[in-house]
C-alpha cells in the first residue's frame, strides 16, 4: 500500500504541477507586468493547496497575516514542505537558492511562480537582490525567506543570517512579520516525539533530498501548524540587530500549544 501511495502521488503531482504551470506561464504572457507578481503570488497558493491535498497535508494557521501592507516573512525551516504548507495560508514570494533556477523542470516551476533566486557567494549580487525584493514588496507581495539559511532538523534554531533583513534595514515603513511552522503530528501521532517529528524535518545528513522526498510521499497524513507573530517595524534599525530580534521572536513563537487534534492512523511510512 505504501508503494502503491507513493507512487499514486508522485504521478498525481508531476502532472497537476505541469499543467498548472503551464497555463501560468501561458496567462503570464498576456498579461500586464504590473499585474503578475500579485497574480503569481496567489496562483502559487491555491496550487500548493492542490499538491497538499494530494499529500494528505493538513495546515493550520494560528494568528493573522496582514494584507493591508506587504512584509517581509521570516521563518524557520524544517525540511521540504515549509514552502508548500506556507503558501496555502499566504500568497508570498519565496526567496531561494540561485542554483535551484537550473535545476530540470523544478527550475521552470520556480521561475514561473516567481521565485526571487539569491546567488549567496556573489556580494556583488546583493544591491539587485534587495531592489528586486523591495520591488516586489512594492506590488505588494509579502517576500518569505528562511533567515537560518538551510534546514534545521533540531527543535533549536540557528542563528539567523544577516543578510535576509538587507532588503528592509532601516526603512521607515516596513514590517517584518515571524512565523514559525509547527508540526503538529505525523500519521495521526503526536509529534512532540522526537522520533514521529523526524518522519518531517530533514537536515541532510544521512538520508538525501531525494530519499527523504520519497519518504513523505509514502506518508498517511501531515499536520501542520503555521504561528503568525506581531508585525515588527524595522525603521533606524540594523539588519542585524533585526536578525537577533527576530530569532527571539521566532523562537518564542515554538512555545504555544498546538491547536489541530489528529485523526487516528499509522507512524510507519517505510
Amino acid at each position: 500500500m505504501s508503494m502503491l501511495r507513493r507512487v499514486s502521488r508522485l504521478i498525481r503531482m508531476f502532472f497537476v504541477t505541469l499543467v498548472y504551470t503551464a497555463r501560468q506561464a501561458w496567462r503570464l504572457r498576456r498579461m500586464p507586468e504590473a499585474e503578475r507578481a500579485r497574480y503569481q503570488a496567489l496562483r502559487q497558493t491555491n496550487g500548493c493547496r492542490k499538491l497538499c491535498r494530494i499529500l494528505n497535508v493538513h495546515v493550520t494557521c494560528t494568528g493573522t497575516v496582514p494584507r493591508d501592507e506587504a512584509m517581509l516573512i521570516v521563518c524557520n525551516h524544517i525540511g521540504m514542505l515549509d514552502p508548500f504548507a506556507l503558501a496555502t495560508q499566504m500568497p508570498v514570494a519565496f526567496v531561494a537558492k540561485a542554483e535551484m533556477a537550473s535545476w530540470p523542470f523544478a527550475g521552470w516551476v520556480c521561475r514561473v511562480m516567481g521565485i526571487l533566486f539569491v546567488d549567496r557567494n556573489r556580494r556583488t549580487r546583493t544591491n539587485d537582490f534587495v531592489a528586486r525584493v523591495r520591488r516586489r514588496m512594492a506590488d505588494g507581495v509579502h517576500v518569505l525567506v528562511f533567515p537560518e539559511g538551510t534546514t534545521n532538523g533540531e527543535p533549536e534554531l540557528l542563528p539567523f543570517k544577516t543578510g535576509a533583513f538587507e532588503a528592509v534595514a532601516g526603512l521607515d515603513e516596513a514590517h517584518v512579520l515571524p512565523c514559525y511552522l509547527h508540526v503538529v503530528a505525523v500519521n495521526g501521532r503526536p509529534a512532540d516525539d522526537p522520533a514521529v517529528r523526524n518522519h518531517v524535518v530533514w537536515a541532510g545528513g544521512s538520508q538525501s533530498f531525494g530519499e527523504h522526498a520519497w519518504h513523505l510521499l509514502g506518508l498517511e497524513r501531515v499536520d501542520l501548524e503555521v504561528r503568525v507573530g506581531t508585525p515588527v517595524p524595522v525603521a533606524g534599525r540594523s539588519r542585524k540587530e533585526l536578525a537577533q530580534d527576530l530569532h527571539a521572536r521566532v523562537t518564542a513563537l515554538a512555545s504555544p500549544p498546538a491547536v489541530i487534534t489528529p485523526s487516528a492512523g499509522r507512524a510507519d511510512a517505510s
